[in-house]
């Protein structure tokens, strides 16, 4: 629903019929793009007013109410012909009830409900107005923000790649653990009035943040996500947006950064078994589908958490891990 409400509305007043959770999610929505709003809810067990709805407005609304256990049951109320778009979420309806697919120019559902399958495959249904209706937007900002501060990630992830060939494996080991424990403290003792700004610098000290998160995240062997959340924060980005957008950094971070210790490795004469440069087979190919799996189910759990929560354990892991290194260095150093 969220790609429809993104493609499809924009151009005419929405009116949103509100009467369950899923309503005043997508109703959140439409807010966060700024769109006109006609709200029509009712939260206390009946169907909001259905009366007299702009035949130009466009219509979005959640066939049936699985919260609060209501349904709308049938569309008369939209009176034929309707100009603007009508939108429905008909999920927990599809294959159960007769619908009026004709008079529902965008449905939205997926497998889980009437054939009892997988959730992530989600269905649209368009009618050909609506295929004329589509709004074309700008990129997301999180792809604006990406673009800005790629090449200073990969600048910085050239130097990390180089740093490598000159530390010797405990001091990497030092200086993970070292900075791991900063940003656990970060998190726990974090306050919203500790930023810098509301909106993160789009000069010399923007790309200077993007060349310190790729040559530290190189030298410590991360993704990003343990040195660039951290700073976001301080430019008035939530954790959820953050760990998004350091999710975004780490692909960046992750081929150059995989290609300059495969260099660095064959430079130093590294031959271990099944290891190509600094970078084990073995590793890549049991850890990779690993990650596949398990990233759509962090996504799920971090939206499941509060902001605190999330938080607080996303802390907590980063300070085990500091823990964990740090009792390694001092066990090769010892």
């Amino acid at each position: 629903m969220e790609a429809v409400i993104w493609s499809f509305l924009g151009n005419k007043t929405v009116t949103a019929l509100v009467f369950d959770y899923w309503g005043i999610s997508w109703y959140e929505d439409l807010l966060k793009l700024n769109l006109k709003v006609d709200l029509r809810k009712n939260l206390e067990g009946d169907l909001p007013d259905l009366n007299n709805i702009p035949k130009n407005n466009d219509i979005i609304f959640v066939w049936t109410g699985t919260s609060t256990g209501m349904s709308i049951n049938n569309i008369d109320f939209i009176k034929s012909p309707h100009d603007g778009l009508v939108i429905s979420d008909v999920t927990s309806a599809a294959f159960i009830e007769d619908l009026p697919w004709e008079k529902i120019d965008v449905s939205v559902f997926s497998w889980q409900k009437a054939l009892g399958s997988e959730s992530q495959h989600g269905v649209i249904v368009m009618s050909p107005k609506a295929l004329d209706s589509v709004v074309f937007r700008p990129v997301p900002k999180i792809f604006d923000f990406l673009k800005f501060i790629s090449l200073s990630l990969l600048i910085g992830v050239i130097l990390g790649s180089i740093a490598v060939s000159f530390l010797e494996g405990s001091s990497l080991i030092l200086i993970y653990s070292i900075i791991l424990f900063f940003v656990a403290l970060q998190f726990f003792f974090w306050k919203d009035e500790w930023r810098f700004a509301d909106k993160f610098p789009n000069n010399l000290k923007g790309h200077g943040y993007g060349a310190t998160i790729g040559f530290f995240s190189v030298i410590i062997g991360v993704g990003g996500g343990s040195i660039s959340i951290p700073i976001l924060k301080l430019y008035n980005f939530d954790i959820r947006r953050g760990i998004g957008t350091a999710a975004g950094i780490g692909t960046i971070i992750a081929v150059p950064g995989t290609i300059g210790f495969i260099i660095a490795g064959i430079q130093n004469n590294v031959s271990l078994p099944l290891t190509y440069g600094y970078v084990s087979l073995v590793g890549l190919i049991l850890i990779t589908p690993m990650t596949i799996i398990g990233a759509p189910l962090g996504v799920r759990f971090a939206h499941y958490l509060s902001k605190g929560k999330l938080s607080f354990i996303f802390g907590l892991f980063i300070l085990f891990m500091s823990i964990r290194f740090f009792i390694e260095w001092a066990s090769l150093t010892s």
